[in-house]
């Protein structure tokens, strides 16, 4: 009983986070607030990407292997990437734009810099989490010191950062950033439950908010705004408070009435199919349509509920064996 709570307010966790990460990207890219980041601007769950590495290494396991990697994650990545890219060629024709510069040319520089083919830009998460798992298992299994990998793997993180060349791809960094997180997860996350450490990460947590954040696009590896060594503390502490946050909020909900409509917990289920489909909704939005950035946004949100909903109950009705 104890491993099914834990699971359930993981996925609790997990589905508000996914659901703050596809509202970022709808009024991100429309430009609701101009040339700041919306990250900056609404900086309480900027932790969200750490969260899932750290979530990863959280549950290590053991028996894991590169097979099991390869059909959860690989596969995935490739047949959703190539729906997003018949859908990017079928933006750039009706737009007027393509051409095999774009097509090819274009495609297989923002692969090598990005990690991603367009129009599935989350997509890169699934493949750097795919080396993430596959590197952090190796260094468990030998033995090798986490927090030598930790202090290592920031510290290349903060090169690259300073270096910031544009000709580096931005994979390198996040993947190591990535395997820093999920080694701080398999360390550090069987001591959540210490009232001391909570009662620190909820008020650094606090002082970050308060006095000046730092905050690090994982993706790219860019300094938002802070300092780049804060970010890892600002995301741990972060991390901390919104799972204890979430351990409360479960058990309340599991003791009110309604405990059995979970929606946020459901939509925590599938967070993989969220992330590699939304794309499929705000990129042709945001690059075709005329309307002003919110009513953009709105037809984003709209889109979401229409793609999103029908395909996460298709899965839900697969899982419970109404569909072969």
């Amino acid at each position: 009983m104890m491993q099914e709570k834990r699971f359930q307010h993981t996925d609790l966790a997990a589905g508000i986070l996914i659901l703050w990460i596809i509202i970022f990207h709808a009024i991100n890219g429309c430009k609701v607030f101009g040339t700041t980041d919306a990250r900056v601007a609404l900086p309480y769950l900027t932790f969200s990407m750490p969260w899932f590495f750290y979530k990863s290494g959280q549950f290590y396991k053991a028996d894991g292997s590169v097979r099991k990697d390869v059909r959860k994650l690989l596969l995935p990545f490739l047949l959703w990437s190539g729906i997003g890219y018949c859908i990017y060629l079928a933006v750039l024709f009706f737009s007027g734009s393509l051409s095999l510069e774009t097509a090819v040319t274009d495609v297989a520089h923002t692969f090598y810099i990005y990690g991603y083919i367009p129009v599935n830009v989350p997509a890169w998460f699934v493949l750097s989490l795919f080396f993430v798992r596959v590197i952090g298992r190796w260094i468990v299994r030998h033995s090798v010191p986490p927090l030598v990998c930790i202090a290592a793997g920031t510290a290349f993180g903060y090169v690259f950062h300073l270096l910031d060349n544009p000709h580096l791809p931005f994979w390198a960094a996040n993947i190591v950033m990535g395997v820093v997180f999920y080694l701080t997860g398999y360390k550090f996350s069987a001591y959540e439950n210490n009232p001391w450490l909570r009662i620190v990460c909820f008020g650094g947590y606090a002082a970050f908010l308060l006095f000046g954040c730092s905050i690090v696009g994982h993706h790219r590896n860019v300094l938002l705004t802070g300092h780049y060594l804060m970010w890892p503390l600002f995301a741990y502490c972060g991390i901390v408070t919104f799972n204890t946050l979430c351990r409360w909020l479960d058990t309340a909900l599991s003791s009110c009435a309604l405990k059995g409509v979970r929606p946020v917990t459901f939509v925590g289920r599938h967070t993989m199919t969220i992330l590699i489909t939304h794309a499929f909704v705000y990129f042709p939005i945001q690059r075709l349509s005329p309307l002003s950035p919110w009513q953009n946004v709105g037809l984003i949100i709209l889109g979401y509920v229409l793609l999103l909903v029908p395909l996460l109950l298709l899965k839900r009705k697969k899982a419970a064996g109404f569909l072969p």
